[in-house]
């Protein structure tokens, strides 16, 4: 079983600096099966960086791999999350990802 790779994002996690970000997350899923995303909870946060994390638990699930937060979403990442509506209505898979939610059964 191969190890847990964390990958510690830096603080500007917006469109300005999307490309970094984006490079950043694809070589990981790339290099790694198991990716854990350390976001800083005083990071400036925006839409680009929800939808680019949203299109990279795409790419990391067709390729058989696993993405994943390695804190639940906290600070600015969770004010974006409620800003952009993405928490609103969300299935169970995503509250897991984005809050590490357990479900009842």
């Amino acid at each position: 079983m191969e190890k847990t790779t964390v990958v510690r994002m830096h603080p500007n996690l917006c469109v300005s600096d999307i490309r970094t970000s984006y490079s950043t997350i694809v070589e990981s899923i790339d290099g790694s099966s198991s990716i854990q995303l350390a976001i800083p909870t005083d990071a400036t946060v925006d839409l680009s960086f929800l939808q680019l994390i949203e299109a990279a638990r795409l790419r990391a699930n067709e390729q058989g791999k696993s993405l994943s937060l390695l804190e639940p979403a906290g600070g600015e990442l969770r004010r974006a999350l409620d800003r952009s509506g993405l928490l609103t209505a969300a299935a169970i898979a995503d509250r897991s990802f984005w809050l590490h939610e357990e479900t009842a059964q």
